[in-house]
């Protein structure tokens, strides 16, 4: 596998950050020169989120602002998608995309599509599961679900 590339990609909802985000944004700041983040839009993470996600203007904020510390001289371009593949398909200038473990399966899926569009596929960077001290999995989800069985002044 190369090692350092010149325009990397990776998307998700980015609804509540925690340290998985943090190893897939620095992942793709140390491989990338450029990054490209694609970020659900309102519309498209209601179709497959079992909860209302943060609006979009807020997740981007917190994404720019995470990247500011994680990589602050790093070119970094956002987008907003509104399907699971957003501009990774399209753009011929993308050679890797940086996923995680859950979300590898989706990364092929859009290497098929650039190869069915005329496009080489990128190169998949998967990062490994980020866990909590328990062994659960992080998530959005999962962290969302360990708040609401906090009581209001443990929150």
């Amino acid at each position: 596998m190369k090692l350092r590339f010149r325009n990397v990609v990776l998307g998700g909802t980015f609804d509540t950050l925690h340290s998985g985000h943090v190893k897939l944004l620095a992942t793709a700041t140390l491989i990338g020169d450029r990054i490209l983040i694609g970020l659900t839009s309102d519309t498209f993470a209601s179709t497959y989120k079992q909860y209302k996600v943060r609006p979009l203007s807020i997740r981007l904020t917190n994404v720019k602002n995470l990247m500011s510390l994680i990589a602050p001289d790093k070119e970094v371009v956002y987008v907003e998608i509104n399907d699971p593949y957003g501009p990774a398909v399209i753009d011929p200038n993308l050679e890797a995309i940086v996923a995680s473990i859950e979300t590898a399966p989706r990364a092929l899926e859009i290497n098929d599509q650039r190869v069915k569009g005329g496009l080489r596929p990128m190169e998949v960077v998967v990062i490994s599961t980020v866990r909590d001290g328990f062994g659960h999995i992080l998530s959005s989800t999962y962290i969302r679900r360990v708040l609401e069985k906090l009581e209001p002044e443990q929150r």
